[in-house]
């Protein structure tokens, strides 16, 4: 094989190699990035009937690093979104910041600085809250026909 497609080669496979890496390197970002977003669900679920029942209301909202959006349970598309929350002057913890997917059809009303959000609030570790979707739902139902 002649010197110059040996280069060639080796120029390619350099080129696909960091190509490579660069695909790995957004799917651990991507997979991070939506872990932070889906743990306060898994937090909700965790606390069950033990959490404190609690609200929070909004004093600033922002959207993920990274313009996150993800697929809903009924197909809608949710929006990843860090609230900074005031609580209450009855809780051991004056704001907390909850990260969470909400349905981009109730960001009007939910992503909003004064909206009220109810929560469950950890009694073990009164910074961990998540959203109560009893009381405070974060995706539309499906309209039924």
């Amino acid at each position: 094989m002649p010197i110059w497609e040996q280069v060639l080669w080796s120029v390619f496979a350099v080129m696909m190699g960091g190509a490579l890496l660069a695909g790995v390197a957004v799917v651990i970002t991507a997979t991070r990035e939506q872990r932070k977003y889906t743990q306060e669900r898994r937090i909700g679920e965790r606390l069950g009937l033990s959490g404190v029942a609690t609200h929070g209301v909004v004093a600033q909202v922002r959207r993920s690093e990274h313009q996150l959006t993800s697929p809903g349970s009924h197909g809608q598309r949710m929006v990843a979104l860090e609230f900074t929350l005031q609580m209450p002057p009855s809780s051991p913890v004056p704001s907390v910041v909850l990260c969470t997917l909400v349905d981009e059809l109730l960001l009007p009303r939910l992503a909003v600085p004064g909206a009220t959000l109810h929560l469950v609030q950890d009694p073990a570790h009164p910074d961990v809250v998540a959203v109560d979707r009893q009381r405070t739902p974060l995706e539309m139902a499906p309209a039924r026909s």
